[in-house]
């Protein structure tokens, strides 16, 4: 990707708490995210010279990053925002090259076209104008006995054989996904309160967020409860029912943290390596060793969830 948008409100919402040195990296991340379109490595020491953070004070903000923005998979760095802009990306090209082959394929003729090798430089480009496409002579005779149903083809216009719809990739089956919750999330609040369309920001922050369909409209009946409390009449928006899903995250995720907050100190950061056989490496600092304790339990994770 040579282009994508930045949401300056969105973007200074989400980091107005970054260091300088840590907005600039975060910056860098992003933009080595698009133009390469795939997740950034799992080794945090390939992705600072990517960057080329070269203090300590910049490889430490590569790794605050990393951290607090990325989430880490088995293919690397993943960051869920530039996954959806990079898919998004993608449909419009297919789109577009889809819509280019159909006006080129469709395009009206006076006259049959012989059977001939086309310019070699018309061939697959399905942008190009039909007059540069077209065969080289047209001194040979019109084929007469064209195909009609019923009647066996001799010779003369190939039968177009009828092809299904091609299969999905998995970043367009993910891209897929989020519209279908668009949709979803924007009829459900439309119906219990003001009206909403599909592409408000507050639709795609509720989807960022991971809201199931059941969580949204428990924070709907929340919200419509809570006006009734207090005599209230505003018809539900969305901003309030993004707040109220925001609100049950943090404390499901307070609760979490409280039962298990071993990376919080290095001294349970050690007691967590030694619980899965791992010790730090060399002179590996305590959050570098800390985000490989992450990516094994995160393994082993899914390979229970597998089993």
């Amino acid at each position: 990707m040579n282009y994508y948008e930045h949401h300056i409100g969105d973007y200074a919402e989400a980091t107005a708490h970054l260091t300088f040195i840590e907005d600039a990296t975060y910056s860098r991340l992003i933009r080595k995210y698009y133009a390469t379109e795939k997740p950034l490595p799992i080794e945090i020491k390939l992705v600072q010279r990517l960057i080329n953070a070269r203090s300590k004070e910049e490889k430490n903000a590569v790794i605050s990053v990393l951290n607090e923005f990325f989430t880490l998979t088995d293919n690397g760095w993943r960051q869920e925002r530039c996954d959806h802009e990079i898919a998004r990306f993608k449909d419009k090209q297919l789109k577009a090259r889809r819509s280019a082959e159909g006006r080129w394929q469709s395009f009206p003729s006076d006259e049959s076209q012989p059977e001939i090798t086309p310019n070699i430089g018309c061939v697959r480009n399905a942008t190009a104008m039909r007059t540069h496409c077209s065969p080289d002579t047209k001194h040979q005779s019109p084929v007469a006995n064209l195909h009609t149903p019923g009647k066996q083809n001799n010779g003369g216009e190939k039968e177009k054989i009828p092809q299904g719809a091609p299969m999905q990739t998995d970043e367009e089956k993910l891209f897929q996904g989020r519209i279908e919750k668009y949709k979803s999330f924007a009829a459900m609040i439309s119906k219990e309160g003001r009206p909403i369309a599909v592409d408000d920001y507050r639709i795609r922050d509720i989807v960022n967020l991971g809201a199931t369909e059941a969580e949204v409209a428990e924070a709907i009946a929340t919200a419509k409860e809570t006006r009734m409390k207090v005599s209230n009449p505003t018809p539900i928006n969305a901003g309030y029912v993004l707040a109220i899903l925001k609100g049950a995250r943090k404390k499901a995720e307070a609760a979490s943290a409280d039962e298990d907050a071993w990376w919080k100190t290095n001294e349970g950061v050690d007691a967590k390596g030694r619980e899965l056989a791992m010790k730090a490496q060399g002179s590996e600092s305590y959050d570098c060793f800390k985000t490989r304790i992450f990516a094994e339990l995160r393994k082993r994770q899914e390979a229970s969830n597998a089993n």
